[in-house]
């Protein structure tokens, strides 16, 4: 294995041993506070941890695995600024301090714990995470400036700003950027490389650019045209609205002083804008992560008894298993397994998939009755509390299905920057059941889209409890 493909291939090994030294970290920066805190008070034994301080840190180290995702610890950091890295630690411990804060006082246990412990529990994390941090990110530096881990990538114009960025990509070796390549639609382009970018080829429009980039592992598309380029760019990105690479655009502001968009990072020195970006990231990935985790905790909880009835009619009735999953495009376009219950005497392979119609032969009389009512949907909090989905969100559809409109309806795969749901804004709005025609889909992926636009916790909280008058029963759901 070369030593530049190395780390990415045990990239989720990675992930997994930085995830348990956070949560290490946060338990073990808790009790030090502890033994700070009682040995300065005299305690005649600092080093036992009362049994309500350990259910504090084991609680602590569970919300870890929640917040510290959210809050974006375990993507590449590269070529960003320490002060991002800072203002992730110090947010994501203050939410995970928070939350214990809110439990103790729901539990009523606040006068049990030391504000003192608590700031210097705080205090102490943030230092040692960012220590951390510092550690690992200078040693994957310096293991990118030596040809390990490096990222290829494509930029979309080679005039005179997208040489610019090559070549500052190139002098900072340590952000790990390898340009695999130039687009342009000018053929001449090639011609006017210079110095050590003669080597990278340039490409031109006739290049099937989506196959470009699945066949040399390209990570990121920047753009780096003229702003007048607008409509090209927007033709670019039609091309690629089957793909889930990263896009950039690099906006010319070294002649313009301009800002575009909402979304701004800084690589490298360079000011680029992200333009396919979710706003469910940072502190709203958190809030959506705690209002599904709890929510299906609670609904699970409730609906219980009820699934265990409809899974008995279900095996009374015809032969199989009274749940099945189905494959689906969830998040980033992966391909999920989704619970459902079985409501037809026969299921499918994904190759096999044929929607169901009304008055369906394949559908039995207990099936009937749960696709009415969308009872049949409610396996699918388990694959909330699994982190597969979420309670809100677009629809997830079968693969089969994806596959037929995703070149009929613009943008169509675009619904998939965001977890899928169980129920949704398209839902709500009587876009249930088969879709039979090309304007049912487009106007299912018009407000899917306006959902992802548009989210608030307002929002999905608003869904949920108008689904409780229009998104369970409906003559559209067979």
């Amino acid at each position: 294995m070369r030593s530049s493909d190395l780390l990415r291939q045990n990239e989720s090994i990675l992930i997994l041993v930085a995830r348990a030294v956070d949560m290490l970290v946060v338990v073990a920066t808790g009790y030090a506070a502890y033994v700070a805190y009682s040995a300065h008070g005299a305690h005649s034994d600092s080093w036992t941890l009362p049994s309500y301080y350990e259910s504090a840190l084991i609680l602590a180290a569970v919300l870890t695995l929640v917040v510290f995702p959210a809050f974006d610890h375990y993507r590449s950091w590269r070529g960003r600024r320490w002060g991002e890295q800072l203002r992730a630690i110090i947010g994501s411990v203050a939410t995970v301090l928070a939350l214990l804060v809110v439990a103790s006082a729901l539990l009523k246990t606040t006068a049990w714990y030391s504000r003192v412990w608590l700031a210097t529990w705080g205090g102490l994390a943030v230092t040692v995470l960012f220590s951390v941090k510092w550690l690992m990110t200078t040693i994957l530096r310096e293991l990118r400036g030596r040809g390990w881990n490096r990222k290829n990538i494509a930029i979309y114009g080679a005039g005179e700003l997208g040489q610019m960025v090559a070549e500052r990509l190139n002098s900072a070796d340590w952000a790990g950027f390898q340009i695999a390549a130039f687009f342009d639609d000018d053929v001449a382009a090639s011609s006017q490389l210079k110095g050590a970018l003669k080597s990278v080829p340039v490409h031109s429009k006739e290049t099937d650019l989506e196959e470009f980039i699945a066949k040399n592992d390209i990570r990121e598309l920047w753009f780096a045209l003229p702003l007048r380029a607008e409509e090209r760019v927007r033709e670019i990105l039609f091309s690629l609205r089957h793909s889930t690479v990263q896009i950039r655009f690099v906006p010319n502001i070294f002649s313009f002083k301009i800002l575009l968009g909402h979304s701004i990072s800084d690589v490298a020195g360079i000011p680029v804008v992200d333009i396919n970006s979710t706003p469910i990231s940072g502190l709203n990935r958190v809030l959506k992560e705690i209002e599904d985790r709890v929510l299906a905790a609670i609904i699970l909880l409730f609906i219980s008894p009820i699934m265990a009835a409809i899974a008995l009619a279900i095996r009374l009735e015809s032969k199989g298993a009274a749940i099945y999953k189905q494959e689906r495009h969830g998040w980033d376009g992966k391909v999920i397994k989704v619970y459902k219950f079985r409501s037809m005497r026969v299921t499918e392979s994904a190759a096999d998939f044929k929607q169901a119609t009304k008055d369906d032969p394949r559908v039995t009389r207990v099936g009937a009755f749960i696709r009415r009512t969308s009872l049949d949907e409610l396996p699918q909090f388990f694959n909330v509390l699994q982190g597969r989905m979420s309670i809100v969100g677009p629809r997830p559809h079968p693969v089969k299905l994806n596959d037929y409109y995703k070149d009929k309806v613009e943008f169509y795969f675009q619904r998939h920057k965001v977890k899928p749901g169980i129920t949704g804004w398209a839902q709500i709005n009587g876009c249930r059941g088969e879709t039979d025609t090309l304007d049912k889909m487009e106007r299912r992926i018009q407000l899917d889209l306006q959902y992802i636009q548009n989210w608030s916790i307002g929002l999905d909280l608003k869904i949920i409890f108008m689904t409780i008058f229009k998104g369970f029963i409906g003559d559209k759901a067979y």
